[in-house]
């Protein structure tokens, strides 16, 4: 039953990963997903801009979703090319090979499935967006799959409870007036404002929550300035933070809010903060995840150690807060050092892709 067709997921890896695309640009990808899912006998399937979501139904009471993100990064800084950095040609691939394996064994089916090709998971609108269309309509499980250089290659990571961090992005303004460099008395620094900012709330992180409880905030982007001997009259911070517990997004909120206000005052300055809505923490049902894990190892599918929680954030999120869900890790680790995800090098080795197909084909039929 979970036998793989090696040959046809070697060919979707590679034709997905040439068709790389950006967020909700995923034309391409999608016209092959069409025609992959109209090839399997598939072709009652609904489009949400460039999402496709359909169900195969199998008469039975419980419906399982199968996901997977479809876009990918861009590779130079002009923003003209693109790869996929963070493997998501891997998760395509992956349920593609689910759902070949199951549409030859309808009759071995547990469950409806839903399978859903979600757009723009890099931007965080995809999952929403498909959700407004109907794609979690009816679902009472379920899983999506993510390859990692954390696991070894050929075997998965399942964790239970939180497994991914929310996310927020967020801008910090800050106003002043431009001087000469020489001359800061006459205006106000924002340049040095800015910085002692930046410095500021990692201590405040560290201070004011639960030492225990994961968060976090980093400052990816400051702009500001035209000259080396002017003190700019704005200077603007980009960042994101990271957290499971609300109790800990409340606390870096109110500090990032405390600590502008200190800034404000000390420096003469004014400043700005705009939190953008994000994504909640992915958290994995743990009956689910203990379901994957005996399964895994009745299919020889082994089942990795690393049980490490993640930073990064993931859209998938508002899915699980619709219905029990899992997050299956597949490793691409082969020894030594090895490119992290969203790195120019990153890479997917074919052999990732074979547990996932396995184990999920193993739950929808056995």
């Amino acid at each position: 039953m979970e036998t793989i067709n090696i040959r046809q997921a070697q060919l979707d890896l590679k034709e997905l990963f040439e068709r790389a695309e950006p967020s909700f640009g995923e034309y391409r990808t999608s016209e092959y997903i069409k025609e992959r899912l109209n090839a399997m006998g598939l072709t009652d399937w609904k489009t949400c801009n460039t999402g496709i979501f359909g169900t195969i139904d199998a008469g039975k009471e419980k419906t399982v979703g199968i996901r997977a993100d479809m876009d990918a990064l861009p590779a130079n800084t002009e923003k003209t090319e693109y790869m996929h950095l963070c493997g998501h040609h891997a998760n395509m691939t992956t349920i593609l090979g689910v759902l070949e394996n199951i549409t030859k064994n309808r009759d071995k089916l547990k469950y409806n499935v839903r399978y859903i090709f979600q757009p723009a998971e890099e931007v965080i609108g995809g999952a929403v967006t498909m959700i407004e269309a109907g794609c979690m309509e009816g679902v009472d499980e379920v899983f999506a799959t993510h390859t990692t250089p954390d696991v070894a290659l050929g075997s998965v990571a399942l964790i239970a409870g939180g497994c991914m961090a929310g996310s927020n992005h967020f801008e910090v303004r800050i106003k002043g007036k431009s001087t000469h460099a020489a001359m800061p008395s006459s205006g106000t620094d924002t340049v040095t404002a800015a910085c002692e900012y930046v410095m500021s709330m990692q201590t405040a992180i560290t201070r004011l929550k639960n030492p225990v409880d994961p968060g976090l905030i980093s400052f990816g982007m400051i702009n500001g300035g035209t000259a080396a001997n002017i003190l700019p009259e704005t200077v603007v911070l980009q960042g994101t933070f990271r957290h499971f517990d609300p109790v800990v997004k409340e606390v870096i909120h109110n500090a990032m809010q405390t600590r502008l206000k200190a800034i404000e005052e000390f420096y003469g300055v004014t400043g700005e903060l705009i939190i953008h809505d994000g994504t909640p923490p992915v958290i994995c049902d743990k009956d689910l995840v203990a379901k994957l894990i005996n399964l895994s190892n009745a299919k020889d599918i082994t089942v990795s150690r690393y049980d490490r929680k993640s930073m990064g954030g993931e859209d998938f999120a508002f899915m699980t807060e619709l219905a029990k869900g899992a997050f299956i890790w597949q490793g691409v680790s082969t020894g030594g050092y090895q490119p992290p995800l969203h790195n120019k090098d990153y890479r997917v080795p074919d052999e990732a892709v074979y547990p996932g197909i396995k184990l999920l084909t193993a739950y929808l039929t056995d």
